[in-house]
């Protein structure tokens, strides 16, 4: 099992192919599985990487993953990158994961040649401080239906998923984040068994939801000087896909799809059209 200790964390990978490196960011409930479908089409003529970030199976760390916030983590993939000496790489984050990746590429753009950022959960898009009545508010009377699609998420997602998760219960934890970030109830319980698993064997990630994020709005974007794909499910939640928008247009060398017949997890619910698409920008092609 290959395990690369970066400042006291240890993060597992696995790695397939030779030549330039490509490395996967997963995002929340999943680990490093979550890029199977991805595996074969993007080793042939490139080393392939797939990490599990902080506290994602099968690294072992101990704590409450109040630890596991968007800058620590990025400082995990960056040392992460360092250390294994690939220099430069082609980038590919997801949810979560995408964040953490748009903060990297914003703060160490040396360290990433481009970036392939699938659903960015990048809220402060929408909000810079999540914090605050008056801006959450402001989004509201500005784009009502794009407010009312993230509260939703809150309200029936979040919040009842994070109780969840404090009482034990992490296959309901599990259910309530997938079911919510998905904006369709019973989308968890329709997935593979193999996918199940792999998301319950992350529950205790959910946690990261409660994590402060960093001040990262259209300024911030701007500063990522890589070419950018941004991605989204086509029938993702209208905020997701908003935060798609938004981030497409504040970076400057930045470009958008859409994947059809998916939501959240468009690298697994259509994988061939995904693969596609991200190789062909990673090869340059129009």
């Amino acid at each position: 099992m290959p395990n690369v200790d970066v400042g006291g964390i240890s993060l597992y990978y696995e790695e397939k192919g030779t030549g330039d490196p490509v490395v996967f960011a997963h995002g929340i409930p999943t680990d490093y599985r979550a890029w199977q479908a991805q595996t074969e089409s993007f080793s042939k003529g490139r080393r392939m990487i797939a990490l599990s970030r902080r506290y994602a199976a099968p690294n072992q760390r101990q704590g409450d993953v109040s630890d596991s916030t968007i800058q620590n983590n990025a400082a995990d993939l960056k040392g992460f990158i360092e250390k294994v000496g690939m220099g430069p790489v082609s980038l590919v984050g997801h949810s979560y994961g995408g964040f953490v990746s748009a903060f990297l590429a914003a703060d160490h753009g040396d360290l990433v040649k481009s970036l392939v950022l699938v659903e960015p959960a990048v809220s402060t898009l929408l909000v810079a401080d999540q914090s605050s009545g008056s801006q959450a508010l402001m989004l509201l009377l500005k784009s009502p239906s794009v407010a009312l699609s993230g509260r939703r998420f809150q309200t029936r997602s979040l919040g009842p998923s994070l109780k969840a998760l404090e009482r034990g219960e992490l296959e309901l934890a599990v259910e309530l984040n997938v079911d919510g970030i998905q904006d369709m109830k019973g989308a968890f319980r329709g997935l593979p068994e193999e996918t199940k698993k792999m998301m319950i064997d992350n529950a205790k990630t959910v946690a990261e939801l409660k994590t402060k994020f960093p001040m990262f709005t259209a300024r911030e974007a701007g500063m990522i000087s890589c070419p950018t794909l941004v991605i989204n499910g086509e029938e993702s939640a209208l905020y997701l896909r908003r935060i798609g928008e938004l981030m497409a247009k504040a970076v400057p060398r930045a470009k958008r799809v859409m994947v059809p017949r998916s939501r959240h997890f468009p690298h697994m619910e259509n994988p061939e059209f995904f693969n596609d698409q991200v190789l062909r920008f990673l090869g340059g092609k129009s």
